[in-house]
């Protein structure tokens, strides 16, 4: 069976042991990212990869720093998801730059183990998943 644990850092990435994930980031029930590349009928990519839209579930209500981050227009923060496997050894580290809070919802329900849920989209700038790297030009 696989066991993970996803955490957002908000800010560098200095530790990213299981202790310093804890100490400095945000336990995640679920972190979810993605690319897209037009394709003309024939298959043939015709457009820039786009990308750069990372959607999370946090399980609780908002820190004051993330109700901030959506709050501040404009406001850009740096940061990164780790997710690690069931020993707590990191799997994968996607890095972003410039990420703008674009989505904030809190979800309160009475049913399932966790009363209250955020859900939060950042759009960013710059995104790194290993040594691969997509810079969106915003304008």
């Amino acid at each position: 069976m696989f066991g993970h644990k996803c955490f957002l850092r908000i800010g560098p990435l200095e530790d990213s042991s299981i202790n310093g994930l804890y100490r400095y980031s945000y336990e995640l029930l679920s972190c979810e990212y993605g690319f897209a590349q037009g394709a003309d009928r024939n298959g043939k990519a015709q457009s820039e990869v786009r990308g750069g839209t990372i959607n999370m579930v946090y399980p609780n209500v908002p820190p004051q720093e993330i109700v901030d981050w959506m709050l501040k227009s404009g406001k850009v923060e740096d940061g990164a998801i780790v997710i690690c496997d069931s020993n707590d050894v990191p799997l994968e580290k996607v890095y972003f730059e410039k990420g703008v809070c674009i989505g904030l919802n809190i979800n309160y329900s009475q049913e399932g183990n966790s009363f209250v849920t955020t859900n939060i989209s950042v759009q960013a700038n710059v995104i790194k998943v290993g040594t691969s790297i997509l810079e969106n030009r915003w304008v």
